[in-house]
């Protein structure tokens, strides 16, 4: 009796222990929306990778993507050093990087087209509902349409 007792708790034991050590390697992927870890902070894209994209998504000639490309390397540039600055409360951090957005996306405005101004705003909007899907916000729909 006494073995099968030691044997049952060894093969808790181990069980426990399995169970510990699964665990364990799979926490990273899933602690990624635990409210008790940092949230990973969403970097703006690589600018030549924007121009890119908004190049075949806007037929930019070459004239448009000559001018745009430094408004966005400049964003980038500015966006970085503004990651770096340990000086800024949080709330104002989050006011500069709008600022810096809202600049910019004046900038690139000026160069483009009425039809591409729009296309481009249309754009940056889909963009904007998936990154707030992404952090699980609900955003108003202009249809009215209730998405739960």
């Amino acid at each position: 009796m006494a073995r099968l007792s030691c044997f049952a708790v060894f093969t808790l034991g181990l069980a426990l222990a399995g169970s510990a050590l699964a665990q364990s390697q799979t926490t990273p992927a899933t602690n990624a929306g635990d409210a008790s870890t940092p949230p990973q902070h969403m970097h703006a894209p690589n600018p030549q990778q924007q121009l890119q994209h908004m190049a075949k998504q806007l037929q930019l000639t070459a004239d448009q993507q000559a001018k745009i490309g430094p408004i966005l390397q400049q964003r980038a540039q500015q966006m970085e050093a503004l990651r770096a600055d340990n000086s800024l409360a949080p709330a104002d951090r989050k006011a500069k990087a709008m600022s810096l957005m809202q600049n910019t996306a004046q900038q690139v405005d000026a160069v483009l087209t009425p039809a591409q101004r729009d296309q481009w705003k249309a754009m940056r909007e889909r963009a904007m509902e998936r990154a707030q899907e992404k952090r699980g916000q609900k955003v108003p729909s202009a249809q009215g349409s209730s998405g739960g």
